[in-house]
């Protein structure tokens, strides 16, 4: 049985139907199948469900994780080796049909519609007309390639960035924010350690790339105010699927 909102002072408010408590709004996840798309209890309901299901289905959590991994992994490289056999792919910009080395292979499996020739072209003139982004993206690249150089283990690819982030949703994995443009953290940082790998490198806003520095995540991360339990069992429980 449905419960109709609660109005006060101009806020809108909810009874949680888990703890019984009337909260405002903004203390529920949005869930389109509920008749006024908010989930029936608040989220520090569903944070302590979640971590009682994990502590409770800890193994087979971990096993559909790798699994998800794992399929996600095969499908990229079916993708791509069904391009490769098919050998020629007309481009989308100069409507030539060349041979498939001629394009650029995508992140997430087969190759890119617009040929190397016609991107080429394309972000030359891009780079002129939008000089301050391409700073900014040369950059990030620059710090990549310090980072292979150095006495670290680096071998994080593309596909496995995809595949991070689709895990993330495209969210900042420390403060929830939903970006296009998300920078690498490395969990443990390269000076005390830390490895270029995919059990080392998660997806957050350049904000907190940079607030977070080379701090010990565990310390730093409590004492943020956009601080979230659920979002740090996820962080922990993604990083483990590698171990």
């Amino acid at each position: 049985m449905k419960k109709e909102h609660v109005f006060k002072n101009g806020i809108e408010y909810k009874e949680c139907s888990t703890c019984k408590r009337i909260l405002e709004l903004s203390n529920f996840s949005k869930n389109k199948p509920s008749w006024d798309g908010f989930k029936p209890y608040c989220k520090e309901c569903a944070s302590k469900k979640g971590k009682i299901y994990r502590k409770e289905n800890h193994e087979d959590d971990l096993r559909r994780k790798k699994e998800w991994y794992s399929d996600t992994k095969n499908m990229i490289e079916e993708r791509t080796k069904k391009e490769l056999t098919l050998g020629f792919k007309i481009c989308s910009k100069c409507n030539n049909k060349l041979e498939i080395k001629k394009f650029r292979q995508r992140p997430n499996g087969g190759f890119f519609t617009v040929c190397r020739e016609c991107e080429n072209k394309y972000n030359k003139n891009y780079r002129k007309e939008n000089p301050d982004v391409y700073k900014a993206n040369h950059a990030i690249s620059e710090q990549r390639r310090r980072e292979r150089s150095k006495d670290v283990v680096s071998n994080f690819t593309n596909i496995d960035w995809k595949i991070c982030k689709k895990f993330f949703n495209s969210e900042c994995a420390y403060c929830g924010r939903k970006l296009k443009n998300l920078t690498q953290d490395h969990f443990i940082p390269l000076s005390k350690g830390g490895n270029y790998t995919k059990d080392n490198i998660i997806p957050v806003c350049r904000n907190c790339n940079c607030q977070k520095h080379n701090k010990d995540f565990y310390t730093w991360y409590k004492e943020q105010k956009f601080y979230s339990k659920e979002r740090e069992n996820k962080i922990i429980n993604y990083l483990r699927t590698f171990k």
